[in-house]
């Protein structure tokens, strides 16, 4: 992962880099053991409809943050440099980049790409809205921790799909992996800039320890579980 302390910025975070760190850094390490747990879990039982229902809130992530940058440039861009604009526009192409990539190889493993918030990803997704709904800059928070957050699985994800032959997810991934630190970087670069008041500092923080406590979730084989058994009991009623 970019060592985000290196990125050019302001001095905006100083005051509370410390705490801005140990966040970023539990969140990975959270993210990086649930997911060694799903793929321990599934090396008990591959089977690719469980590995398709833990990509489903992957491939939502992606849509979700291309609405939600460009809200924010339409709602908060004018108070940015032109230059960051022009920067997030960017990591938004590359999130829709994603959602197109991961739904082809949802779909290759019989899954369905979702077109509304799974129920497993509507914590993490109502959240990252009312952050960026409350402050200027909480929305910025908040996905940059889930974006460091998800770096924590990369490892252990090409290690699995790589185990059982799923050659196409780690090479999709193997990309996410490389934009994933562009995308860590500006969120810590336009942090670090636009970050001027105690004010501002309280809404970050507050914006990443609720993203701290999420973000991880999605990843777990309990929440494959649960989606899958509810999944079937909803085809059961239909059935009946």
């Amino acid at each position: 992962m970019l060592d985000v302390k290196k990125v050019r910025g302001g001095s905006g975070l100083d005051p509370i880099s410390a705490e801005v760190d140990e966040i970023l850094a539990s969140a990975e390490e959270a993210a990086r053991v649930a997911t060694k747990s799903f793929f321990d879990s599934f090396q008990k039982d591959p089977n690719p409809a469980a590995l398709a229902t833990w990509l489903e809130t992957r491939v939502w992530r992606e849509i979700d943050y291309v609405y939600l940058l460009n809200a924010q440039i339409g709602r908060y861009g004018m108070r940015l440099q032109r230059k960051h604009i022009t920067l997030l526009a960017k990591q938004s192409f590359q999130e829709a980049e994603h959602y197109e990539d991961l739904g082809q190889v949802l779909e290759n493993l019989g899954g369905t790409v979702p077109t509304s918030v799974p129920a497993q990803a509507q914590e993490w997704s109502s959240w990252l809205w009312e952050c960026m709904d409350r402050h200027h800059l909480a929305g910025i928070a908040a996905w940059y921790v889930s974006e460091t957050s998800a770096s924590g699985s990369f490892e252990p994800t090409f290690e699995g799909c790589g185990r059982h032959g799923y050659t196409d997810v780690v090479k999709c991934y193997k990309q996410i992996e490389i934009d994933e630190k562009f995308h860590t970087g500006l969120g810590r670069q336009i942090l670090s800039t636009y970050t001027e008041t105690d004010e501002d500092r309280a809404e970050i923080l507050r914006a990443m320890r609720g993203m701290q406590k999420i973000a991880w979730k999605t990843f777990t084989p309990e929440n494959v579980a649960a989606s899958m058994a509810a999944r079937s009991a909803s085809a059961a009623a239909v059935a009946n």
